[in-house]
């Protein structure tokens, strides 16, 4: 690693650490959107799982792009793009009241969003302490979850939605405050940089590391997009369920956490194992109905292996392939799991009946180990 990556400014990881939560703000605060549109336009347990996914499937599209752009174009340039465009969807949102006309300004939204998100990523990626720090990213993501879930019994009633948006929108003024804190370019050049399709298909470990993380929010998406219906089909009152929520949410942080004090010391897949397995375990615990203290404890245990993952995730490709490229597709890769998750779900949904989640979301987690097995066995980095 170079001098310029380790000699990277800390208000530059900073802000890009900040960025990332404002790229993921479609994501983390899908609960509180899909809780206050139910609200709002009355949807089906179909169309909780439909909107969900337009709360990602934009992310997934622009991930994807910037992936290919990011070490191309000046850093400053695409962070106002990217975040105007998330704006401007939060907006759309405000002034339509149909489920139809709304599926587009999320979308929109999601698409700068995961933008932002792909290339706040790159630039905490280029530092040689990256695990610690995507570790530290996904901590500050879990702060904002928390203040977002405790904020649900606020926007869980009539006109509800467009207050969330509008809380939303502020959180993206806020971004183009710290653009200017970010480095202005890569520190890797366009020519290194250029990656064909052929290219990709040519990295088989890091393809089969890609399709883990994709397969691995299949199951996420699932869970995320559904946790508010678990919670009130199981009779709790939104206060409950905002306390349940945020409850787990605070303590999974802890998962992250303990990215930044364990860093390499077991490798990628050791990790990896143990938060499928702890995972696993949370989603056989997410039954209708459930008491308000097996729902804390399954999500709280849900959640803290989750972002106990997500770091060893981004670092197994980051290590597969040094060059920074697949990295900055694996959100890409994540948004495109997560947008097919709850569409798998609402396939399969009743509106008293919800085990479809469990099902997809289990089945996915043992598929994503495999994955992940199958390339970083090969590497023999375990």
């Amino acid at each position: 690693m170079d001098h310029a990556a380790s000699s990277m400014s800390l208000k530059s990881l900073l802000a890009a650490s900040c960025l990332t939560v404002i790229g993921a703000a479609c994501f983390v605060a899908t609960p509180v959107i899909l809780g206050a549109a139910v609200g709002d336009l009355g949807l089906s347990e179909a169309q909780v799982g439909i909107l969900g996914s337009s709360l990602l499937s934009g992310s997934a599209i622009s991930a994807v792009i910037t992936a290919f752009l990011v070490r191309r174009f000046h850093w400053h340039l695409l962070a106002y793009v990217a975040l105007l465009a998330e704006a401007m969807g939060f907006f759309a949102a405000t002034v339509v009241d149909t489920f139809s006309s709304i599926l587009l300004p999320f979308w929109f939204a999601s698409l700068g969003g995961g933008a932002l998100y792909s290339l706040a990523l790159t630039v905490l990626s280029d530092h040689p302490q990256s695990v610690r720090l995507f570790g530290l990213s996904i901590s500050a993501q879990v702060f904002f979850q928390v203040l977002v879930l405790l904020s649900m019994p606020w926007f869980m009633v009539p006109g509800g939605l467009t207050d969330c948006l509008y809380g939303l929108l502020g959180l993206c003024l806020i971004g183009g405050l710290l653009v200017h804190l970010l480095p202005k370019q890569s520190r890797i050049s366009a020519d290194q940089e250029t990656m064909s399709a052929t290219e990709v298909l040519n990295q088989p470990k890091a393809l089969l590391a890609l399709l883990g993380c994709l397969v691995f929010f299949v199951n996420i998406g699932a869970v995320w997009a559904y946790v508010e219906r678990l919670g009130t089909l199981s009779g709790f009152t939104p206060v409950d369920l905002s306390q349940a929520l945020a409850g787990g949410v605070a303590v999974s942080i802890l998962g992250s956490l303990t990215t930044v004090w364990q860093g390499n010391r077991y490798g990628d897949l050791v990790p990896l194992g143990c938060a499928t397995a702890g995972m696993l375990v949370a989603v056989v615990m997410m039954q209708l109905p459930m008491s308000i203290g097996q729902f804390f404890v399954s999500f709280a245990i849900f959640n803290f292996f989750w972002n106990y993952s997500l770091a060893y995730q981004y670092a197994a490709v980051a290590r597969i392939d040094a060059s920074g490229r697949y990295v900055a597709a694996t959100p890409a890769f994540h948004s495109i799991g997560g947008a097919v998750g709850p569409l798998i779900a609402a396939a399969f949904v009743t509106s008293e009946q919800l085990i479809a989640v469990n099902m997809v979301a289990g089945f996915a987690l043992l598929m994503s180990f495999m994955l992940f097995y199958l390339a970083l066995r090969q590497r023999h980095i375990i």
